[in-house]
């Protein structure tokens, strides 16, 4: 087996080169730059794999390239990815047995072996696998997985002090979204549950405020939205993945009424933890494994608009609740620093 060139190969989705919006490239960007600040620049390898479909055969050759010359290599495929990179893996590993670590990337892939069996004994042999939550931990390991450890997201994020959390008692709130822009994600249920809420106050005392990424096949429905409901929705763009706090630190609560079938540990949650925001999300997926009901946030059914109506009725009425969750989001946040969650990867790149 010939030595490697790089002590680190990264092999994932960083984006176009522009703004890093995405969950998956931020997520990718976030940890590959931790990396490099403790391995140094140097000593890691990193192959971006957005738009690889526009030179398939090139990119297949650099992938290779990049597990022969890296000692260990870490992977962080989605799902279609996924289906790409572990085969290679496997049969390079034939010949130059790299230490592989997959970084799993939302929840899509319990269900994927479920359907997909094939791929389970190669995963068996990477040197580890890294999910979100302990329920994805659970779910791979009845498959018989016994290499999964936990990796929480993560965020490097000045976050809001406790003592700038504020009770205001103002008739007048503004509540946000802050995810991809699509009808998975729960935007028409959001717009829906605030209309739902200003019509119970009388007025439109509730302004919704949606950031995010727009999905291209939902760009037409969206336009239709916004100007059906212009008197209370507002679409706001994209905010820097490392200024999120400057941006959600004015709102009273997030929501997030997501019902993707391959949400895991989104970002935006930690977002509203640093910022010091209660969330409103619903009991999908692994939702409830990174929110408490009542602790950090209120969770409720998908698909149900008047649940987020009642939700954003609760916090609205009872200020004190609201602070109370803000405070416990600003603690919360302890948790996904970049020094408290990678360390057990590092454990094993250190070695």
């Amino acid at each position: 087996m010939k030595n490697a060139k790089w002590k680190i190969g990264i092999w994932g989705q960083f984006g176009d080169g522009g703004q890093i919006a995405d969950g998956q490239a931020v997520k990718t960007t976030i940890i590959a730059n931790e990396i490099k600040g403790r391995y140094n620049p140097e000593n890691v390898k990193v192959l971006n794999t957005n738009n690889w479909k526009g030179n398939p055969i090139s990119f297949f050759i650099k992938s290779i390239m990049l597990i022969v010359q890296s000692k260990k290599v870490i992977i962080f495929p989605a799902d279609n990815g996924f289906k790409v990179i572990v085969p290679l893996l496997s049969i390079v590993n034939l010949f130059y047995k790299r230490e592989v670590y997959y970084v799993v990337i939302g929840g899509f892939l319990f269900s994927l072996l479920q359907k997909n069996k094939i791929y389970i004994n190669p995963l068996k042999k990477f040197k580890a696998i890294f999910v979100e939550t302990n329920t994805m931990k659970k779910d791979l390991e009845s498959l018989g997985i016994d290499n999964i450890y936990i990796l929480f997201n993560l965020k490097r994020l000045e976050k809001i002090n406790e003592s700038d959390l504020k009770i205001e008692n103002k008739k007048n709130i503004s509540v946000c979204t802050f995810s991809r822009v699509s009808c998975t994600k729960g935007i028409e249920d959001a717009i829906e549950g605030v209309r739902i809420t200003n019509q119970r106050l009388g007025d439109d005392f509730i302004q919704l405020d949606i950031y995010g990424m727009v999905n291209k096949n939902y760009e037409e429905k969206f336009k239709e939205l916004l100007a059906k409901n212009q008197e209370f929705v507002t679409y706001k763009g994209v905010v820097d993945y490392d200024k999120t706090v400057d941006t959600l630190r004015n709102y009273f609560a997030l929501i997030f009424p997501t019902y993707f079938d391959g949400e895991g540990f989104p970002g935006s949650v930690i977002d509203s933890y640093y910022s010091g925001l209660p969330i409103i999300a619903t009991n999908w997926l692994y939702n409830k494994d990174i929110i408490d009901d009542g602790f950090n946030g209120i969770l409720v059914p998908i698909k149900k608009p008047e649940a987020i109506s009642k939700a954003i009725l609760k916090l609205y009425n009872d200020r004190e609740m609201a602070f109370r969750i803000a405070v416990n989001n600003v603690r919360e946040a302890e948790k996904y620093t970049p020094s408290v969650v990678l360390e057990k990867l590092f454990m094993f790149l250190d070695k």
